[in-house]
């Protein structure tokens, strides 16, 4: 009947097609989005997490209570041991890409920052007064802290130098 109305079959499919294409495009534009907050998401979690880590070895390295043999029994590249200010023997160190810490002579580590990788494996480095790179306690004037961590594809640098103010 040429007098009833309606849409024909090459309407539909082409209105099937046209609503086709913009569900793509709007598809894409919303998984950018998706993608950018995930992205920025990874990124916050491994800067809290590595600044917090950073803050507490930071302050706690402050409290080291001389620089001898007896106060700092562990000082390698991935590991550090003291006794701080009120005698209790703490540590921090890198193992298996994580940062852990110890405290009053625990045999447990506790866990810091996840996926940590060090510069060049280390995550300490060790200064006398003039700056340059020492291994004896009793030289000990800076500890410098340097590691990257890495959360999905983003990762993160921080550095700090920390003065312990007993020396």
């Amino acid at each position: 009947m040429k007098n009833s109305s309606g849409f024909t079959l090459i309407e539909m499919v082409i209105v099937i097609v046209l609503v086709g294409i913009l569900a793509t495009i709007a598809a894409m534009i919303i998984m950018q989005g998706v993608r950018a907050y995930s992205d920025e998401q990874s990124r916050s979690d491994a800067h809290y997490q590595t600044k917090i880590a950073m803050e507490r070895m930071a302050r706690e390295i402050r409290l080291i209570r001389s620089s001898t043999v007896t106060d700092i029994p562990t000082m390698t590249g991935t590991t550090l041991r003291y006794n701080d200010i009120n005698g209790l023997q703490m540590g921090f160190r890198l193992n298996g890409g994580n940062i852990e810490r110890t405290e009053d002579n625990a045999v447990s580590w506790q866990t810091l920052a996840t996926n940590i990788t060090g510069t060049g494996g280390n995550i300490f480095t060790y200064l006398d007064n003039t700056g340059a790179v020492t291994a004896a306690p009793a030289s000990l004037w800076l500890v410098q802290i340097q590691f990257t961590a890495t959360q999905n594809a983003e990762s993160i640098y921080m550095q700090t130098t920390v003065h312990p103010r007993n020396f």
